[in-house]
């Protein structure tokens, strides 16, 4: 039974897409801008992108259902939502029914893995307020901000819209106030081909990882263990088939659609080469032909068939991890 390393990347049209936004300066609210180099003239670029924690928050969300659907362990405010993941001892005592942090960092870092699915995937960091040792459980999944590709840099916009609200007719408007009832005000919107990376190294899944002595032990059972991997892999399908993180989506849902994918299943660290230009695909060929660990292939370039292959690939890694099958 192998430990499976999942590299996956992508390029994906985002149209009309308010997904991760900034300050609001009055009325006016911004997207994220990011800095970026053309490889070829050296210019810089501040292009629209969206935050890996916005791309984490959503998978860590589709970790909190799925553990849900399958009986998992997840504290209370994970369940919700909230990954403020025991990051102090007011937070560690809410999200654990009121139970008291341990105090040796190893027993800690057990306690949190047994009581939080989303926890052991995602990590933690432990700083008491009361003094003490912190505790630091690196995340076992690894995301990038999204940008423009290569091609789309120099084209790429941020557009402002307007957008107003009416309060005539109701006794909530005071005279003179508000221009009589209307507020007026602007959303940063943008449309891009973007770039989209996502590791997952399920190596220390249901392991200790906090001190060099006990690092790599189990910190539940195999059985558990297991159940947990699958749960990782069923979230990550759900997540990148449906795209689900971003904000702004009760009013702002943008129009998404994959132009293609590389994913990669490994015995050990193996990534696909990054999506900012084109021929990813091709290069990841190229990578396993020369540097392989039993590492496999799937790939989508458009059309019919992108369930096909992001299925195709869970599937495959839940056979390495010995779990093909189970649900």
């Amino acid at each position: 039974m192998a430990d499976p390393f999942v590299s996956l990347r992508g390029r994906v049209l985002i149209n009309v897409e308010a997904m991760n936004m900034t300050e609001s300066v009055g009325n006016y609210v911004k997207h994220r801008r990011v800095p970026v180099i053309m490889p070829d003239t050296y210019a810089t670029y501040f292009v629209p992108a969206i935050s890996g924690e916005s791309i984490a928050h959503g998978y860590q969300r589709a970790l909190a259902e799925e553990a849900a659907k399958e009986g998992l362990p997840v504290c209370k405010l994970c369940k919700w939502g909230y990954f403020l993941k025991s990051s102090n001892d007011e937070v560690f005592k809410e999200s654990f029914g009121g139970m008291e942090p341990p105090e040796d960092g190893d027993e800690f870092e057990k306690a949190v893995i047994e009581k939080c699915f989303v926890e052991d995937v995602g990590g933690f960091l432990y700083a008491p307020t009361r003094g003490g040792r912190n505790v630091k459980r690196t995340s076992n999944f690894f995301v990038g901000y999204m940008i423009p590709v290569r091609e789309s840099l120099g084209s790429a916009v941020i557009e402002p819209q307007l957008h107003t609200r009416y309060a005539l007719g109701t006794p909530f408007v005071e005279k003179g106030g508000r221009t009589g009832g209307q507020m007026i005000y602007y959303v940063e919107l943008s449309s891009a081909i973007y770039s989209f990376s996502f590791d997952l190294d399920t190596k220390y899944l249901g392991r200790r990882t906090f001190s060099m002595e006990r690092a790599g032990e189990l910190a539940i059972g195999d059985d558990e263990r297991r159940r947990r991997l699958g749960a990782a892999l069923d979230a990550l399908s759900k997540f990148v088939i449906d795209m689900a993180f971003g904000a702004k989506r009760t009013r702002f849902l943008p129009i998404i659609e994959w132009e293609s994918i590389a994913i990669a299943v490994s015995d050990d660290v193996w990534t696909v080469p990054s999506p900012f230009s084109k021929g990813y695909i091709e290069r990841a060929e190229e990578k396993a032909g020369k540097v392989s660990y039993n590492t496999r292939l799937f790939k989508y370039a458009g059309g019919a068939g992108l369930e096909e292959v992001i299925e195709g690939a869970v599937e495959e890694a839940k056979r390495r991890a010995g779990i093909k099958g189970e649900k």
